[in-house]
């Protein structure tokens, strides 16, 4: 239909330098393909990205890059959702391990980015 298209493209290098890759690489991440396309979107999305990792190459990296800053919960420990308001209002970063098949109804609004301005406060 006329769609210009251009041949050959590589979202990978689209999404990531070869300095970033590299980087990667040295903070721990595996080197291959697939890891460096999952490490891209992560640094490079705009929402909350989704990480299914059975082998637990994706968490190792990600804690070993973000270090200190990096708030981690399950839903199986005591006040989780306490930790979650937290981070969300301090602007932290949390990783929750080991989700199930299905997350608490109580996180759709902040998943769904649903928020409200009430003055000049941003409100879930």
């Amino acid at each position: 239909r006329g769609i210009p298209l251009t041949d050959g493209i590589d979202p990978l290098k689209v999404l990531a330098t070869d300095a970033d890759m590299a980087g990667w690489q040295n903070e721990g991440l595996p080197s291959d393909r697939i890891s460096l396309e999952n490490a891209s979107v992560v640094t490079s999305c705009s929402r909350w990205p989704l990480m299914i990792d059975p082998q637990l190459q994706g968490v190792k990296w990600i804690k070993q890059r973000l270090g200190e800053d990096l708030t981690i919960l399950q839903f199986t420990m005591n006040n989780w959702l306490k930790k979650v308001i937290a981070c969300i209002q301090m602007g932290n970063q949390l990783l929750i391990e080991a989700v199930g098949q299905e997350i608490d109804a109580i996180l759709e609004p902040v998943l769904s980015r649903a928020v409200i301005k009430r003055g000049r406060t941003a409100m879930i």
